[in-house]
C-alpha cells in the first residue's frame, strides 16, 4: 500500500508491507524504496514491513526546506513516518547510505529500536580519499549532468560473475540505471555531499544494546570487508553475513540469502 506523508514542505512516499511487528527498510544513495519489493513481500507474512522513498528519490521530492540534505534529516524523515504509523517499536535495516542514516536513527532515537541492521554498509566517516571522490563527483555531476556518473556508477558496484551470469542480472542492472536516471542532479549532489559531511559512529555500535545485523559482500569496495570486520566487534550481539563472488548490492546479488539473513534476524531481534 502506497502512504504519503508530509515532511518540510514537501509530500513524502512509502510503502506499507503486511501485518504485525514492524521492519523498516532504508534505500541507499541513487537508490529508492522499490530495490526492496522482494524482501518486503517475503517478510510480510510476519512483519509489518516499511519501505520508504527518501527526499530526492523514487516517489518523493527533493524540497527547498530539506537542504542541505544530511543524515540527520534523513533519520527526522524515517521518524516522521514511524510517528504518523504510530510505530512504538521497530526492526530498521539501511542498505548503503540508509545503513548511514539507521546509525543516526540508532543514536538519536535508540529507544525506538528493536535491532539494526547495516546493509553493504559501514560506520566509519569517510577517508580523506573518498571526500576528495565526492567532491569530484559532485563537480561532475554540476558541470555534465547525471548520464555517466549514474551508469559508471551501477556498473561498479555489481560483481562481474553476477552481470555474466545470465541475461537477465544485466537488465536489471540497465533498468536500475534507467530508473536512477530520473532523479534530480540536485538530489544526487546533496545526498552525495550529506554523505561526505557525515560523522564516524563507531560509539552508536559499541553502546549498542540490541542485536546488530551486518550483512556484506567480500568484494565490496564501497564498504570493505576490513570494515565489517572491524566494526563486527564493537555490538554486543552481532549477526554477521558475508557473501563471496559478490559486491555492493546483496539484496541483488545474494537475494535469497540476504532475505534469509534478514529474516532470521527479524526473528533475533523481536525475541531478543
Amino acid at each position: 500500500m502506497k502512504c504519503s506523508i508530509d515532511f518540510k514542505g514537501a509530500t513524502g512516499y512509502y510503502r506499507s508491507f503486511g501485518k504485525g511487528p514492524v521492519v523498516m527498510l532504508v534505500h541507499g544513495f541513487i537508490e529508492e524504496g522499490a530495490m526492496w519489493d522482494t524482501t518486503a513481500k517475503a517478510l510480510q507474512k510476519n512483519y509489518k514491513v516499511l519501505v520508504p522513498d527518501l527526499p530526492g528519490f523514487g516517489a518523493s521530492p527533493l524540497a527547498k526546506g530539506h537542504l542541505p540534505l544530511s543524515m540527520e534529516l534523513y533519520a527526522e524523515y524515517l521518524l516522521a513516518i514511524l510517528k504518523q504509523e504510530k510505530v512504538k517499536k521497530l526492526v530498521l535495516l539501511g542498505h548503503s547510505m540508509g545503513g548511514y542514516i539507521a546509525l543516526y536513527f540508532a543514536e538519536k532515537y535508540g529507544s525506538m529500536l528493536a535491532g539494526f541492521g547495516l546493509v553493504n554498509s559501514h560506520c566509519f566517516e569517510d577517508s580523506a580519499q573518498k571526500k576528495i571522490n565526492r567532491k569530484k563527483g559532485i563537480a561532475f555531476v554540476k558541470q555534465h549532468g547525471t548520464r555517466v556518473f549514474v551508469t559508471e556508477l551501477y556498473n561498479s558496484i555489481f560483481h562481474e560473475s553476477f552481470k555474466k551470469k545470465n541475461p537477465q542480472n544485466r537488465t536489471l542492472i540497465k533498468k536500475l540505471v534507467a530508473q536512477a536516471l530520473k532523479y534530480s542532479p540536485e538530489a544526487i549532489m546533496a545526498a552525495n555531499a550529506a554523505m561526505m559531511h557525515r560523522e564516524d559512529k563507531s560509539e552508536v555500535l559499541k553502546n549498542a544494546t540490541v542485536p546488530v545485523l551486518f550483512i556484506n559482500g567480500k568484494d565490496d569496495e564501497s564498504a570493505p570487508i576490513a570494515y565489517t570486520l572491524k566494526q563486527a566487534a564493537y555490538p554486543k550481539i552481532a549477526d554477521i553475513h558475508f557473501f563471496s563472488n559478490c559486491k555492493h548490492m546483496c539484496v541483488f546479488e545474494r537475494r535469497r540469502e540476504t532475505i534469509a539473513a534478514i529474516n532470521g534476524f527479524c526473528g533475533l531481534a523481536w525475541h531478543f
